[in-house]
């Protein structure tokens, strides 16, 4: 598989990924929020069309950061599977902890509207742990398209 269409597969499985760890969290209690309509909300500064914003720029973010997984796993020699797959781990505990303490301390306060404003510990925890989710299935799929 191909640069372009492993970061895309990636990409897409990976969204779906941190998409269902983080849902999984927020249906158990431990947090709340809706992170789609809250990065749309940021775009549009109000609800209205909030969801389809936040889609389409998690979507196309999603598929960015895949290709810049792909390009540094193959940079640094890190395509072959296990290895792809621990090393998405890794990316994704990096880009977790920067998402999140970038949501807690600095996002959340400047947030348009008023129910994303409170953004607590359990909050950043989920970012956190959709991020390794998201890392380990790009990973995954890095792996498997670089044999």
């Amino acid at each position: 598989m191909g640069f372009v269409l492993t970061s895309l597969v990636a990409g897409v499985l990976g969204v779906a990924a941190m998409e269902a760890a983080m849902w999984l969290i927020t249906r158990a209690g431990w947090a709340e929020g809706n992170m789609i309509v809250a990065i749309g909300s940021v775009m549009t500064r109000s609800r209205e069309h909030a969801l389809r914003a936040g889609v389409i720029l998690h979507a196309i973010s999603a598929i960015v950061f895949a290709m810049v997984y792909t390009f540094a796993m193959i940079k640094l020699g890190l395509t072959h599977f296990p290895t792809a797959f621990f090393a998405g781990i890794g990316f994704g505990v990096i880009h977790g902890m920067i998402v999140s303490l970038m949501l807690v301390w600095i996002v959340a306060e400047r947030h348009p509207l008023e129910e994303f404003r409170e953004a607590g510990l359990a909050v950043g925890v989920s970012h956190f742990a959709g991020h390794i989710a998201y890392g380990a299935i790009v990973g995954l799929v890095i792996g498997l398209g670089y044999r």
